[in-house]
């Protein structure tokens, strides 16, 4: 039920009231300070206004804002491996088999072997990168993998690519000769595997670190 509006002779009689309280002829008092008296009638109209309005007010809530949509950490090829505080660029397609080819790529960043799938494919994606290599070579990637061995059961593997994350998380570790190529095969389910050189600062056998697909997001 709505309140009715305070009538000005309740305003009126709430003036005199007050007046007479503290002893003050209202009309005498309105001839001399009229600016005075106008300005207490004001707060006091403004006062009873506010109590009896306030009430009845309706406070409509602002409008719910959706959430925005994140922007994707990445929109190119990347890795992240947060274990090891990885972060770099995959460069996509690189022949295994071309030396000078991939080692121009491994300067860059680590390399996704050309041939083996790419994040999303549901297969096997290859990805290489030096865990040493020649300090007056080129490249700030050239002890990128040097830890990698580091990576322990279930530690996250992340890419990025088009703009898309896929976690995957480790499954296995193993150390082959360099010529077993068993590791860059196509496999059923989506992994991801990684491998550097060990012991770091040779090239006597190869890393292998795989890791199977948790999440697409």
């Amino acid at each position: 039920m709505s309140k009715k509006k305070p009538s000005p002779l309740i305003i009126l009689k709430i003036v005199r009231f007050l007046s007479d309280r503290f002893n003050i002829s209202y009309f005498r008092y309105f001839r001399k300070n009229r600016w005075g008296v106008l300005a207490f009638t004001t707060t006091i109209i403004i006062v009873v206004i506010f109590v009896f309005a306030l009430p009845s007010a309706k406070i409509n809530p602002p409008f719910a804002k959706p959430s925005p949509t994140p922007s994707p950490l990445y929109q190119d090829f990347h890795l992240v491996i947060p274990a090891l505080n990885i972060d770099a660029p995959v460069i996509a397609d690189v022949d295994g088999a071309n030396q000078a080819a991939y080692d121009k790529a491994l300067e860059g960043g680590v390399a996704q072997l050309k041939g083996s799938a790419k994040p999303g494919e549901g297969s096997n994606i290859f990805i290489f990168g030096h865990s040493s290599f020649y300090w007056y070579k080129p490249g700030n990637y050239k002890e990128i993998f040097r830890n990698l061995d580091d990576l322990k059961q279930n530690d996250e593997v992340i890419l990025w690519y088009n703009s898309k994350e896929y976690q995957y998380q480790v499954t296995s570790k193993q150390t082959v000769e360099p010529d077993q190529v068993d590791a860059t095969l196509p496999t059923r389910e989506e992994q991801v595997s990684l491998m550097t050189c060990v012991p770091p600062g040779t090239t006597l056998r190869r890393l292998i670190v795989v890791g199977k697909l948790e999440i697409g997001l």
